[in-house]
């Protein structure tokens, strides 16, 4: 008696240099929502070029892309969308009929998070940071008409981005002077993550009319954010960039609106879970 299944579910994944259940959990709830036989797993990797090799050879549908392999895999992908592109950075394979498309959804994901507050387009917005989180953020932002100046412990790092998508430079993050000249207030350093007692700029004046989004989602409340809300200021938690990021990978692979509901409250639990 044959036990084999007749058919195999649809295979996706993550590849991470260290593994975590979040993502794994995230994308299964999404498609068990939509009632698709899709199954995602986690790929601890260490070598990206073969990596990419299985992805064709295992005929994997869709694979999530970690630090520190977002650059790294783009040398052996077939095409990139123009905003992974310009980002310089790969967070999602698209596998279809044979292509290997890099697309960059965590621009997606800070720009959605923020338009669930606000709109974008004319606004005055200080962004600290400059690596890798910075960049597809600010992307985003300018590309929605969003006025950027940038921030960033190293100033040379700080000018290049600006120097890249035409935005603002404001200089170290000691010079940032305060929230009264900005209506958007971005951290995209990973200064707070895991650590509840540290913050990108310390003792700022909050402007309560000032938006305050931070992209670290470990604490949920991280000490910018908690500065923020004591202030009366609107915040934006990471937790909704990760959960709009995610949001854009599930409609790659799977062509289906994203389950957004369910998605958020798999996110809650699980980030709770890690704290």
């Amino acid at each position: 008696v044959s036990i084999m299944s007749p058919t195999l579910p649809t295979l996706c994944g993550s590849m991470a240099a260290h593994p975590y259940r979040l993502a794994v959990e995230l994308h299964n709830a999404a498609y068990r929502e939509l009632g698709l036989d899709y199954t995602f797993v986690y790929f601890g990797i260490s070598d990206p070029a073969a990596a990419i090799e299985a992805i064709r050879t295992l005929g994997i549908r869709g694979m999530n892309v970690s630090m520190p392999f977002k650059a790294a895999v783009i040398p052996y992908l077939d095409r990139l969308d123009p905003a992974a592109r310009a980002i310089g950075a790969v967070n999602t394979i698209d596998h279809r009929d044979g292509v290997l498309t890099g697309y960059n959804t965590d621009y997606i994901g800070g720009v959605k998070a923020l338009e669930e507050v606000t709109s974008l387009a004319g606004t005055r917005i200080a962004l600290l940071g400059a690596g890798g989180a910075a960049r597809a953020v600010s992307y985003g932002l300018a590309e929605k008409g969003g006025r950027v100046t940038v921030f960033n412990r190293s100033v040379e790092r700080a000018r290049q981005l600006a120097d890249d998508f035409s935005l603002r430079l404001g200089g170290s993050l000691h010079d940032f002077p305060g929230c009264d000249r900005f209506d958007i207030l971005v951290n995209c350093t990973a200064v707070g993550f895991r650590s509840a007692d540290e913050s990108p700029v310390e003792q700022i004046a909050m402007n309560r009319d000032t938006i305050v989004m931070d992209v670290v989602f470990l604490p949920s409340d991280t000490k910018l954010l908690r500065s923020a809300e004591a202030a009366g200021c609107r915040i934006v938690r990471g937790v909704k960039m990760l959960l709009y990021q995610a949001c854009g990978q599930v409609e790659l692979y799977t062509g289906c609106p994203p389950p957004v509901a369910v998605m958020e409250q798999v996110i809650e639990r699980e980030v709770r879970n890690l704290q």
